[in-house]
């Protein structure tokens, strides 16, 4: 008995699983031997299953790699930490021998905390490494900058923990905040995120900063001095994180800025605290030490304004014909 073509194709699947009755597979073997569309068909589901097959067995074997990493991971992680603590029990053995107080030993302790924030977090924690490693690198320095404050009896540590906070938030809070969860969590304020923790960060340290110096002259210097600088970066930022122009334009603009700003800023700074400031005069052919400063800046003005300009102007063309 022959059957359709409708037929065998609803008892295909069944037999290249070959889970068919053996009447069955007698029927669709007997149709496959004179249907070339049925047995191309065949050939399809059988190639799909494979794919299918190599997939999961692929998904498996990464699996498996990455579960024997993680344990790899995990035994090298616990073998130095056994080594950290070597010189641990030897400091905490020498101050109870000695009668001395635990102070080294404390300093010690809080000084291999920092290394292995930075050797074996990365190996134990299984996600996030970076942020996890970030975070815990920045507690436990401040922790040994606290620890030795206290046993030396200084009273420096919130002066350097300002100036370390905001000095790890410029270099890695860039990449922190591109890390996952932070940066679904962040959408697309990042950039803001970063310019608003940087700035605070630097308020903070400058405030810091003023506890410890003649506060009469910090205060009178320091606004004076950082709010351009503060003004420059967030004009920066948000002509090249907003502005609704092409690259060249804003490169060019920025490039341009910061030539005048560099030639401009110390004649205006100085006005500001009532210093006596004048524009340097460009001498080119003349490098003395009265001339050195004002050949550079006036270079670096002509120097950023041209190749600001040019950019400008090469934006501009670009943006036309992409209008055109």
């Amino acid at each position: 008995m022959k059957l359709g073509c409708n037929v065998i194709r609803d008892l295909l699947p069944l037999y290249a699983d070959q889970i068919c009755s053996e009447e069955s597979r007698g029927l669709v073997e007997e149709h496959l031997a004179d249907c070339k569309n049925c047995s191309v068909l065949l050939r399809q589901m059988r190639s799909e299953e494979m794919e299918s097959s190599l997939e999961t067995e692929a998904v498996d074997v990464i699996h498996r790699q990455a579960n024997f990493f993680k344990r790899k991971s995990a035994v090298i992680g616990a073998a130095i930490a056994g080594v950290f603590m070597i010189p641990v029990l030897v400091c905490l053995i020498v101050n109870l021998a000695t009668g001395a107080a635990l102070d080294w030993f404390f300093i010690v302790l809080a000084s291999l905390l920092t290394a292995a924030s930075l050797s074996i977090v990365p190996l134990m924690v299984p996600d996030h490494k970076g942020l996890w490693t970030l975070g815990t690198f920045t507690a436990s320095l401040l922790l040994l900058f606290g620890v030795i404050c206290i046993y030396t009896g200084g009273t420096w540590f919130f002066l350097v923990s300002a100036t370390v906070l905001f000095g790890i938030s410029v270099c890695f809070l860039p990449f922190a905040v591109h890390a996952e969860p932070v940066r679904s969590l962040l959408g697309s304020f990042k950039g803001l995120t970063v310019m608003a923790v940087d700035t605070l960060l630097y308020v903070l340290m400058m405030g810091v900063i003023g506890v410890y110096v003649d506060a009469s002259v910090f205060w009178r210097l320091a606004p004076r001095i950082s709010f351009p600088c503060l003004v420059l970066a967030w004009f920066v930022f948000l002509l090249i994180r907003y502005a609704k122009c092409n690259g060249f334009l804003k490169a060019g603009l920025c490039t341009a800025l910061i030539g005048v700003y560099s030639f401009f800023a110390n004649y205006l700074v100085n006005r500001w605290i009532g210093t006596e400031s004048s524009i340097p005069a460009f001498h080119p052919f003349i490098w003395r030490v009265d001339t050195i400063d004002g050949n550079i800046r006036w270079i670096v003005l002509l120097v950023g304004c041209i190749t600001g300009i040019v950019l400008m102007v090469y934006g501009i063309s670009v943006q036309e014909k992409k209008d055109i």
